[in-house]
């Protein structure tokens, strides 16, 4: 089994969050997945629409060596956290950004929290809003800004927090060993409708 980590703050966007941790979890799409989310502490953490969610593991207990992938979930306190957070989630991406193997995510608030860490300066990506980024003087990659709803550059999946569809379908691609069909219909079946999608498969 391959295990997913989800990074999660307090009032994180759960939409952000949802498709993609339920379609791993989806046995009609794969049987190869658990996921577990993670943040500074085992507190309890609640999201923008109150959704409560109790950590499986903290920071400092995600082994990379366990982890296949790791999702950083959006929010309203990406901005607010302590320099000791903000380096230990740096360090955290960096080990999983620079492993071929392993996968990254990052989506909304999250993505913003990549680029102004200098996480972005050498792949392809998207953010909510390129001009708050920009003049920032750790973002020196404007020429691989793309205007997206979600992009894949390698192991790295960036997204803008209203485009958690095409998040999750993009972090499932990159993952690598989720056959295609299963993340299209995934993905068809909130874009087109569940009725158009099956027609689509089926033929």
């Amino acid at each position: 089994m391959k295990n997913i980590v989800f990074v999660i703050l307090d009032e994180f966007s759960d939409w952000e969050a949802a498709f993609l941790s339920s379609a791993l979890n989806d046995k009609n799409i794969t049987k190869n997945y658990t996921t577990n989310f993670a943040s500074i502490d085992k507190n309890l953490k609640k999201s923008m629409g109150n959704l409560k969610v109790l950590p499986d593991l903290t920071l400092k207990e995600i082994d990379e060596n366990d982890v296949d992938g790791l999702v950083l979930i959006g929010g309203r306190t990406w901005r607010s956290q302590t320099e000791e957070t903000n380096n230990k989630i740096v360090e955290l991406v960096k080990k999983f950004k620079n492993n071929p193997n392993k996968v990254v995510g990052a989506i909304c608030d999250a993505a913003y929290f990549l680029a102004t860490n200098g996480l972005l300066n050498d792949r392809k990506h998207t953010v909510n809003s390129f001009d708050e980024i920009k003049d920032n003087l750790n973002y020196t990659n404007s020429k691989n800004f793309v205007e997206m709803e979600s992009v894949i550059d390698g192991n790295l999946v960036t997204a803008k927090g209203d485009s958690p569809i095409h998040f999750a379908k993009n972090v499932m691609m990159a993952l690598g060993d989720i056959p295609e069909k299963n993340v299209n219909l995934f993905f068809d079946i909130y874009t087109i409708g569940f009725v158009k999608a099956f027609e689509k498969i089926s033929k």
